[in-house]
């Protein structure tokens, strides 16, 4: 029996016998230390920093580097701390200007045409024609020892050439792969080859590359056999074009260059053939089926009865190319074949898929009723209060009751009868389409009444009651009949603009003539105030040119000048601005005589002058409006060089003695101003671009010189350039009320817009009639 005292131990001792064997175990891993290696480490607490430091006499670490194993120890003392170059370990890192790169998504095709020096100004330019807006790019190769390109033979406009300085077609056939592969391997993933003596159908080469996998090596056109004791397999013919995926080019080109003296052949094609089975060891070789996407081609030659205007369309449905083809003639003809047999599929497809739609809606909870006409098209856009409602616009075949301002009824323009004549035809041909099986004739009498408005979902709807005369059998009947069309919207592209920056220098041109001596004081008070107190004092250069006639000419010959005030004011600016010596003028200023102040003359003596270069961006203002920043950053930014000219409408101010709203400072309110369309005064634009339009008028006019003053900056864009003339409403840009002077002498089109307005912009109905007929309104006030 065992003692009391250890029976009450025994609960103890599993906890006693853990820790016996745990602090066995730590005496066990602890290092052993010799006795020198001790060190006593003495503190102190330092007064200044209030931190504490180990004593300096004693390393931070053993003396020894051999030493592998120590304890780690904090040191605090910054004299110990080793020192680390933090700006020499930062690695800049340089992003892609686009995401596309940084994800490596690349574009889908690159097409090439690899004609000659004979057939490039006649055969090649027959394909830019038909195949260059069906790809997203597409190139021209040919060989030739001299230039191509001199003389009286110029290249043709509006196509990418690539000139080798080869004449052998086995090698033109290499540098043309090379090139592809050098320059747009990293960009497409697919590339098509052809040649010019045939006709490709651009929508169908789209059609199979973007049902296929770019990771596939692959060699797809039409087949022809190789057979010999070297190789056994198929080639492409070149007359059909072939596509190589950039897999099989990333594989091949690297070693190609040795097919060039290794590889004999009679054809280029047959040479490619037979490079790609040696350089794949046999694994690739032409097929004309790849993930059910099939590619065929008309062979010309097979049938010398063929006829493309009578050939069945099941034969150009699914072919890709047709060859040979010797004229322009033979590819226009072929590509006008393709393009209706396209129609007429796309047609049927459009029929198929609202016949499924119209089975499917069964299905849905609203059924057919749910569906909207047309069947495939998004519904009509639901306003969800009355602001949200869109406007219907009446017309006729003539007129049209939406005119700008406050007109009541103005006259179609020529774009819109067009428009019209169009819709109504459609409208018509339907009907005929229609009623014809049921034995009835169907003629137009005339429109009677039309409704149109855009609706941003579906595109531009039109109502037509058109009066039409019905022919049958028992005779002929005159009746109304009301329709309803749509242009439904097509696909939305995205058109590509350079690319512009924000921070480009404006060079603003200001006219000044007598009559606006004091609005020039105001538009100096603003601009010392937003401009030369501001952070744009170093991008804006304002050049004011003084316009004088002929009687103010005089004056100034007699010491009389009437700008004397204005030009006093700009010698003050200048003092107090202009602090450095070899610094330009803060406000350089010129002087000009002319009776008639047209802005071509205006301009043509300020490109003279040469102080501006051909990149220079322009401004042209006008001393009653008001500048800010916001307008010159617009100004920057919707004027492009070779591409746009920015023509911004201005918030213009009613005469104050008819608008009593109107005060000292510019309010964009309906009651004070309005958005003047007439006014062309400022615009944005880049001195090469009229100097371009102004060289292509000069040839226009050479026998009449007075038609410069019949003729603005708007018109001369419009007429003699290819640029876009962008004309937006522009909040920032507003204009102080002024009665404009319409000379006769600037051409009908500016006499116009002058006196339209004036008109407009002395004040609204309402005020206009209050100012008209004062007795009724106080009459009904009592």
């Amino acid at each position: 029996m065992m003692p009391r005292g250890i029976t009450r131990c025994k609960g103890m001792l599993p906890t006693l016998l853990g820790l016996t064997i745990g602090l066995a175990l730590s005496f066990l891993r602890a290092p052993v230390i010799e006795p020198d290696e001790c060190r006593t480490y003495e503190t102190s607490l330092d007064s200044n920093n209030e931190a504490l430091a180990l004593d300096n006499s004693v390393p931070a670490f053993p003396a020894s580097d051999e030493e592998e194993d120590f304890e780690p120890q904090i040191i605090v003392d910054p004299k110990l701390k080793p020192k680390v170059d933090l700006e020499a370990n930062k690695k800049k890192v340089v992003r892609s200007r686009y995401i596309s790169t940084e994800l490596g998504i690349r574009e889908r095709l690159v097409s090439s045409m690899i004609t000659t020096k004979d057939t490039v100004s006649s055969l090649a330019i027959a394909q830019n024609k038909t195949l260059g807006h069906h790809m997203q790019k597409l190139l021209f190769f040919f060989g030739s020892h001299e230039q191509p390109f001199r003389g009286k033979n110029h290249q043709p406009a509006g196509m990418n050439i690539v000139v080798h300085p080869e004449e052998d077609e086995i090698r033109i056939l290499y540098q043309t792969l090379y090139y592809l592969y050098q320059h747009y391997n990293e960009v497409y993933d697919w590339f098509f080859v052809g040649y010019d003596n045939s006709y490709v159908a651009g929508y169908r080469v789209n059609e199979i590359v973007n049902h296929m996998s770019i990771t596939r090596k692959l060699y797809l056109g039409l087949p022809a056999r190789i057979h010999d004791e070297k190789i056994d397999g198929y080639y492409c013919k070149q007359s059909a074009g072939f596509i190589m995926s950039r897999a099989l080019m990333m594989a091949v080109m690297p070693e190609m260059n040795k097919c060039l003296s290794g590889i004999t052949a009679d054809s280029p094609d047959e040479w490619l053939g037979r490079c790609l089975l040696t350089l794949t060891k046999g694994e690739v070789g032409c097929v004309n089926t790849e993930e059910v996407q099939t590619y065929e081609s008309i062979n010309l030659e097979n049938d010398e009865q063929f006829d493309v205007e009578t050939a069945s369309s099941k034969l150009f449905e699914k072919a890709v190319s047709a060859f040979p083809v010797v004229t322009t003639t033979e590819v226009y003809k072929l590509h006008k074949r393709f393009s209706e047999v396209e129609i007429d599929m796309t047609y049927r497809k459009i029929e198929f898929l609202q016949e499924e739609i119209k089975n499917l809606s069964a299905k849905t909870p609203q059924g057919e009723d749910g569906l909207s006409w047309p069947i495939g098209v998004n519904p009509p856009f639901q306003p969800s209060n009355r602001w949200e409602v869109i406007n219907w616009d009446y017309f006729d075949s003539t007129h049209t009751l939406t005119c700008p301002g406050e007109i009541p009824k103005c006259e179609l323009s020529d774009m819109e009868k067009k428009d019209v004549n169009d819709i109504v035809a459609t409208a018509v041909s339907r009907l005929q389409e229609k009623y014809k099986p049921q034995g009835m004739e169907i003629d137009l009498i005339k429109l009677e009444n039309g409704y149109k408005r855009f609706d941003p979902q579906r595109g531009m709807e039109y109502m037509l009651d058109l009066k039409l005369r019905v022919t049958v059998d028992a005779g002929q009947t005159e009746l109304s009949h009301r329709v309803d069309l749509l242009r439904p919207l097509s696909q939305v592209e995205i058109i590509p603009m350079p690319y512009v920056t924000d921070t480009t220098k404006i060079n603003m041109i200001l006219p000044v003539s007598v009559d606006e001596a004091e609005a020039l004081r105001v538009f100096l008070d603003k601009f010392e105030k937003k401009v030369l107190m501001g952070k744009d004092k170093e991008s804006i250069l304002l050049t004011i040119i003084f316009i004088y006639g002929a009687a103010e000419a005089e004056k100034v010959h007699q010491k009389d000048d009437p700008f004397t005030v204005q030009k006093e004011r700009l010698g003050a600016l200048e003092v107090k601005y202009g602090s450095q010596e070899n610094r330009p003028k803060v406000i350089p200023w010129m002087s000009i005589k002319t009776d008639i102040p047209s802005q071509l003359r205006i301009l043509d003596v300020i490109v003279r002058t040469k102080k501006f270069t051909a990149d220079s961006l322009f401004f042209l203002a006008s001393p009653h409006a008001d500048v800010n920043a916001d307008l010159f950053d617009r100004c920057r930014m919707n004027a492009i060089a070779g591409w746009q000219a920015y023509f911004p409408v201005p918030f213009t101010q009613f005469n104050k003695e008819i608008a009593p709203d109107v005060k000292e400072e510019i309010e964009i309110k309906g009651s004070t101003g309005h958005f003047d369309i007439y006014s062309f005064d400022e615009t944005c634009f880049f001195n090469s671009d009229y100097m371009a339009a102004r060289s292509k008028f000069a040839q226009k006019s050479q026998k009449n010189q007075d038609l410069i003053d019949n003729i603005d900056l708007y018109e001369l864009f419009m007429e003699n350039s290819e640029l876009h003339v962008f004309r937006a409403v522009e909040p920032a840009l507003k204009r102080r009320w002024t009665l404009r002077q319409c000379s006769v002498k600037r051409g009908d089109g500016a006499v116009d817009r002058c006196e339209r307005s004036n008109a407009e912009g002395l004040g609204t109905r309402t005020q206009l009639a209050m100012k008209l007929f004062p007795d009724e309104v106080n009459s009904d006030d009592t």
